[in-house]
């Protein structure tokens, strides 16, 4: 889910993490966009508005540039908001995606029909709205012609909502409060009469006649002296009537109270009518704009429920909520059993100390005229028996609204669910780190977080999902431990939590308690299938739940996931278009901790994750690759998981998931741990089958190789040929998989007439078999590097050539990249000059890159796509672009770090003189300041639009 931000600094949330934009740029780019509220913003205004300048083919190109650098940020699910049409660049963004939008509605709604009908209803809007507010519009833009118009319609709509808020509240009666608010907002604002009008109608119904006279006269003499005008006819009439006492101005638009009854408690003093529920002491953080959504709903719908998992703080909005309202009234459900109570805990709150006959009849007489929020809190044990009581209570009392909090929807018609999210935690920030950092300053005088500390906030929050009880439970802690020590500590269990404060509105006293509240609820079938599923880490999919749950469970799989998402128990993630399941991190701790057969649970995870990595793993080195390596790259925590399970359990079964996966590493990393896991299979289980040996060896020879280790891929491609028999047509792929590796570790170092042998005896052993195409392309790969130590460059580009063909022909995309790469590399080894002095190769060799990196970017291969930009970075060098080489390269070496790749490798192919040059160009690059890691796309984004630039360049 994706929310915008416009009313002050832009800022985009997605599903609740603040997403980084970049820069200024982006920022400006994407604040431009939005102020085009939906529709297209040419190319034209965009140069204007970010770039202050007129549209030129290098400025058309820095915006393509920045769109997709938007587009990487947004992510996968929300980059096609952000729309090419023929007029240029459109934010496609519906109304309750932007809090402008948001503002809008609500100033709509609580200066309509809403304001004369229930003036109460009109201030918790319009409150709701202005909250929203948090600066000036757009505040990235300057004043072109562009901006300036909306942000002034919209600025007068703020002032409009701030006077119309205040005539609402001395609609009902709180002259108190406008007053006090009239005051300061005319000091900001002299010229708008509205606020004199309605100031000086406040003063007068406070019995401040003369008070009121007076500053009908200041705004008269404010008038005349600035402006040389008298004040309107709205603030002249209201003068005059003043000096008559004119009886009507103490008589409120609409009636104070209704006609009380003899079993309903008195009415408060209108002129300020008391909260019925308190607030709560401490300060509410990180629910702005949920706190806003919920009044706009509550104005808009009869029956609103907040639902969450456990520990999420429905409770704690529900009573913000509530706080700013003399008509609520609280009724607390957690601690009743039996329905028949129901009905006399609502009697209760609405003031009715006995009831004669049937309660839910005289709680609906006392009810029926009045305009009140009946709020329902911790409803999901009672739902059943809930339906009959709130449809009844709705039914008769037409201005009731009632706001329930539950773990799952009360599943009512006309019920608007609002779905309370944990709090954010990004990087090393995000409101739930606040909530903490408040809740640990409220016990520590000055306490200030060192950078240690803010480390740890955030492993803290992390841990704990950013559920607002579980951060308050550590802060608590805290003071007993320290942030730091109690990073440590809350990974082993609940008890590392403290106990909540007295006075808190959470109905449980611990975060396991609040946990077991869901879980204990459930039918036998739902929990049984729920212990199975706490292993899964990342989440999982239907086909894993349906693959692990308990034999004999009763139900659909379907039926039983649904039913734990209803209740809060599980989150479904359907933005993709393929639903996944997630249980909180707390959830699973908790489930772990329950589960009466912990071993039977890992070893249904581990069997699934087996089977899921051999069914994916066979499609790695066909046209399927792409799909296979999202698929693989998706569970990989969890096929981690399986793998460590089947180390100490199953050796064997990990020796041979972890050689069918010897490809996976490459393509998303890390390579190292590839490498690791492999060995540690090997060691385990020396017995093994052969070709699960073997493979393995080859798995571990593409791990050496891609890191760069050369003697170490070598001596594994040896023990690999060592095991297989040459003479089994069931050793066949596997003896021309690891022919392939000996000569990719040969061609890596100065072997000569080693690798000459290798190449020939590769290609000899693919001419006695029917090998799958990725093998033939790669002893063309090989006889490629055997043309090029002979000199022949016109045999290399012949035979590349080939191979990029006979890639495509087969479905061996990614194949086709990496040729492009090695022929990019010779190209720039044979080093020839033009007559401006720019090697001849240089430009050829830039198309041939960003032709690869455009093809990983579709068939992920991290390594060789490093490898690419790493070529890339030599180019654009070479063709006059040392900046933004020397860019690149720190962020390749970056991603290589992290990686455990070399992405140099495919450059030693060329020979050790290439290399030898590109280290001394490199070595010249310009030095340049650390801005931090930059991300992937971004990177990606920088090479593209840099050769895209320099290719229009004669």
């Amino acid at each position: 889910m994706i929310f915008c931000r416009v009313l002050g600094p832009i800022e985009v949330e997605i599903d609740g993490v603040v997403a980084e934009l970049g820069g200024p740029v982006p920022r400006r780019l994407l604040a431009a966009l939005a102020a085009g509220v939906g529709a297209p913003v040419s190319l034209s205004t965009l140069a204007e508005e970010v770039w202050d300048a007129e549209l030129t083919a290098g400025v058309t190109n820095a915006i393509r540039v920045t769109v997709h650098r938007l587009r990487s940020a947004l992510g996968p699910q929300e980059r096609g908001r952000l729309e090419s049409t023929p007029q240029g660049y459109r934010l496609a963004l519906p109304t309750e995606a932007t809090d402008g939008g948001l503002f809008e509605q609500g100033v709509e709604r609580g200066t309509g029909e809403l304001a004369a009908a229930d003036p109460s209803g009109a201030v918790r809007t319009l409150e709701s709205a202005l909250a929203l507010w948090r600066g000036r519009p757009w505040a990235e833009l300057g004043e072109s012609l562009h901006v300036s118009g909306r942000r002034a319609r919209i600025v007068e709509l703020r002032d409009v909502a701030v006077e119309e808020l205040q005539a609402a509240r001395l609609a009902r009666g709180d002259t108190a409060r406008a007053v006090a608010a009239l005051s300061q907002s005319v000091i900001e604002a002299p010229y708008r009469e509205r606020r004199w009008e309605l100031l000086a109608l406040g003063l007068y119904r406070s019995g401040r006649q003369a008070h009121a006279l007076a500053e009908l006269r200041r705004v008269r003499g404010l008038l005349c002296e600035e402006l040389g005008t008298e004040p309107g006819p709205a603030l002249r009439q209201l003068e005059q009537r003043m000096l008559v006492h004119d009886p009507s101005l103490l008589i409120l638009p609409t009636p104070a109270s209704a006609p009380t009854r003899s079993d309903e408690p008195p009415s408060a003093d209108p002129e300020s009518p008391p909260p019925a529920i308190p607030r709560p002491l401490t300060r509410l953080i990180g629910r702005t704009r949920e706190l806003a959504q919920l009044g706009m709903e509550l104005a808009a719908s009869r029956l609103v429920t907040i639902t969450g998992p456990a520990g999420v703080g429905k409770t704690r909005l529900a009573v913000e909520h509530a706080a700013d309202r003399a008509d609520a009234r609280l009724v607390r459900l957690a601690d009743i059993r039996s329905p028949e109570v129901i009905t006399p805990a609502i009697a209760a709150a609405a003031g009715m100390t006995h009831t004669a006959g049937d309660p839910l009849a005289a709680i609906a007489r006392v009810l029926a005229d009045r305009q009140e929020l009946l709020v329902l809190d911790n409803c999901e044990h009672l739902t059943d028996a809930l339906a009959g009581v709130v449809l009844s209570l709705l039914a008769r009392c037409p201005k009731l609204r009632i706001l329930a909090t539950s773990r799952g929807a009360l599943g009512l018609d006309g019920e608007y669910v609002l779905t309370l999210a944990p709090l954010p935690v990004h990087g090393q920030g995000g409101t739930a780190v606040e909530l903490l950092f408040d809740r640990v300053r409220a016990h520590r005088t000055g306490w200030t977080p060192t950078a240690r500390d803010i480390d740890a906030a955030a492993t803290i929050c992390t841990v704990l999902d950013g559920l607002p009880l579980a951060i308050e439970l550590a802060a608590a802690r805290a003071r007993s431990f320290g942030l730091v020590d109690m990073a440590a500590l809350v990974h082993e269990g609940f008890d590392a939590l403290g106990n909540p404060a007295r006075g808190t509105v959470s109905p449980h006293d611990s975060l396991a308690t609040a946990i077991a509240w869901s879980v204990d609820q459930l039918p036998d079938g739902e929990r049984a299938l729920l212990l199975r599923l706490w292993p899964f880490d990342g989440g999982f999919s239907w086909q894993a739940a349906a693959a692990v749950r308990p034999a004999g469970a009763d139900g659909a799989v379907f039926a039983g996931l649904a039913a734990l998402v209803d209740r809060s128990v599980l989150t479904a993630d359907v933005s993709s278009g393929q639903v996944r399941y997630r249980l909180l991190e707390t959830v699973r701790r908790y489930c772990r901790a329950i589960d009466p057969d912990r071993a039977a649970t890992l070893r249904a995870h581990a069997e699934w994750a087996r089977s899921f990595a051999a069914e994916q793993a066979s499609l790695l080195t066909g046209p399927r690759y792409r799909e296979a390596v999202h698929a693989l790259a998706g569970e990989l925590s969890n096929i981690r998981a399986g793998i460590a399970h089947d180390l100490g359990h199953a050796p064997a079964q990990a020796l041979r998931t972890t050689a069918k996966l010897r490809y996976l590493w490459v393509a998303v990393g890390p390579v190292l741990e590839g490498r690791r896991l492999l060995r540690q299979a090997l060691d385990a289980c020396p017995d093994a089958s052969v070709t699960d040996r073997a493979a393995a060896w080859i798995g571990v020879s593409v791990a050496s190789n891609h890191a760069g280790d050369t003697d170490a891929a070598l001596g594994a491609a040896d023990a690999a040929l060592a095991l297989l028999d040459d003479e089994n047509p069931a050793h066949d792929e596997l003896l021309l998989d690891a022919h392939m590796r000996r000569c990719n570790a040969l061609a890596d170092t100065e072997a000569g007439e080693r690798m000459r042998v290798a190449a020939l005896a590769f290609q000899a052993a693919c001419d006695r078999r029917d090998p799958p195409g990725f093998l033939r392309v790669a002893a063309l790969w090989a006889l490629a590097m055997v043309h090029f130590q002979d000199g022949s460059m016109a045999a290399v580009t012949e035979t590349l050539t080939r191979a990029h063909d006979f890639a495509g022909a087969c479905g061996f995309t990614s194949g086709q990249a990496i040729t492009d790469l090695q022929l990019a590399w010779h190209v720039l080894a044979d080093g020839q000059r033009d007559e401006r002095g720019v090697e001849a190769g240089a430009h050829r060799a830039l198309e041939l890159l960003v032709r690869a990196v455009n093809t990983f970017e579709q068939q992920p291969n991290a390594s060789d796509e490093l490898g690419a930009l790493y070529a890339g970075v030599f180019a654009l060098a070479l063709l006059g672009a040392p900046e933004t080489a020397a860019r690149l390269h720190a962020a390749v070496a970056d991603h290589a770090e992290r990686g455990g790749t070399d992405p140099g490798r495919y450059m030693r192919f060329a020979g050790r003189s290439l290399e030898d040059r590109v280290q001394r160009l490199l070595a010249s690059l310009p030095l340049l300041g650390r801005d931090g890691p930059m991300a992937w796309a971004e990177m990606v984004a920088l090479f593209t639009g840099a050769a895209g630039t320099l290719s229009t360049k004669p």
